[in-house]
């Protein structure tokens, strides 16, 4: 009774002992029968006969939410059993389409029965609606939230903080690693000098009114980094920006790949953020690119924006200003 007793844990191998046993049960009653069918084959042949039209691939694969293999494999199997047809797909010969053949038609009575016996046993077996209705929305959160990612999240549990010296080499390499990634952005060649300071991103916190703050999770891994200026005369960029009055800013923030989608760049955002409500600034200045679509999307979401008074160019790159009211 060990597995019983993990509780929760031991959901995905209850379920996987009743699916197999359901397909099990499933086709010894198709054999008993002398129907030359599969459980496995239902959700595909059941699609395909309630349509009138040939279906692609990714059709099927959307309406069973099965993986893609998985239908490509079935399908083969109901091929080989004489029940589908595979054609060519005259508007995309790329795919494939997929209809019952007439065999395949006329074994859909006996089936339907079948499956109407099988609905009725089921039925009782799990309740009316209760199990149903439960299922139905654990698939719906599993399809809408990552499992993996809250898990992730929640062990890391990154927390950002003032970087230490020991840790300033490593965020530049990190830097570096984020920018020379992006797409359209100048590599090093095009601008040795910009990723040079990427590299060497510490020496920045020469200046007093210059911070490395980095997220760190609880295993001491670097998420990502951020450098924020408690005055813009300090920023360091190209057009107006470090004349602005009352204000601060951040920029060249960068989150790891291994950890993107953790909400790690905007955690360092919203530091930023509080840490300007605190200050005596006004506002935050804050600059991105093209490149940096998502960024982009997230600042806006957050309440900044667009200065095209702050745009500038950086060699042959746009770089595009961003405005924040503190007070």
């Amino acid at each position: 009774m060990w597995l019983e007793d993990l509780g929760y844990l031991s959901i995905g191998s209850q379920m996987r002992r009743v699916y197999e046993k359901l397909q099990s049960e499933g086709d010894s009653i198709y054999k008993h029968m002398g129907i030359p069918f599969k459980s496995s084959w239902f959700p595909i042949y059941y699609v395909l006969s309630q349509t009138t039209r040939a279906l692609t691939v990714m059709e099927l694969t959307e309406s069973i939410s099965y993986s893609r293999i998985t239908v490509k494999n079935v399908i083969r199997e109901l091929e080989k059993a004489g029940y589908v047809t595979i054609l060519s797909n005259p508007t995309d010969n790329r795919s494939k389409l997929i209809q019952l053949t007439a065999k395949g038609k006329g074994m859909e009575p006996e089936l339907q029965s079948i499956w109407r016996l099988f609905h009725k046993h089921l039925e009782n077996l799990f309740g009316k609606d209760d199990f149903l209705h439960q299922l139905i929305e654990i698939n719906h959160k599993l399809n809408t939230t990552s499992l993996k990612k809250e898990i992730i999240k929640e062990y890391t549990n990154y927390m950002v903080r003032n970087a230490k010296e020991t840790e300033f080499e490593r965020i530049g390499e990190l830097l570096v690693e984020v920018y020379s990634a992006l797409s359209g952005f100048p590599k090093k060649e095009e601008q040795p000098q910009y990723y040079e300071m990427l590299g060497n991103v510490g020496k920045l916190t020469e200046n007093k009114n210059v911070e490395l703050l980095a997220a760190v999770s609880e295993q001491g891994n670097i998420g990502g980094a951020v450098v924020y200026f408690n005055d813009m005369k300090d920023y360091g960029s190209g057009g107006t920006a470090t004349q602005e009055k009352n204000a601060c800013g951040f920029r060249l923030l960068g989150v790891d790949a291994k950890t993107r989608g953790l909400g790690i760049g905007k955690m360092l955002t919203e530091y930023c953020m509080e840490k300007g409500k605190k200050s005596n600034a006004e506002t935050m200045v804050i600059h991105t690119t093209k490149s940096m679509k998502t960024a982009w999307k997230m600042y806006e979401r957050l309440g900044f924006k667009r200065a095209q008074d702050l745009d500038f160019m950086q060699g042959n790159l746009p770089v595009f200003g961003f405005r924040l009211p503190l007070k």
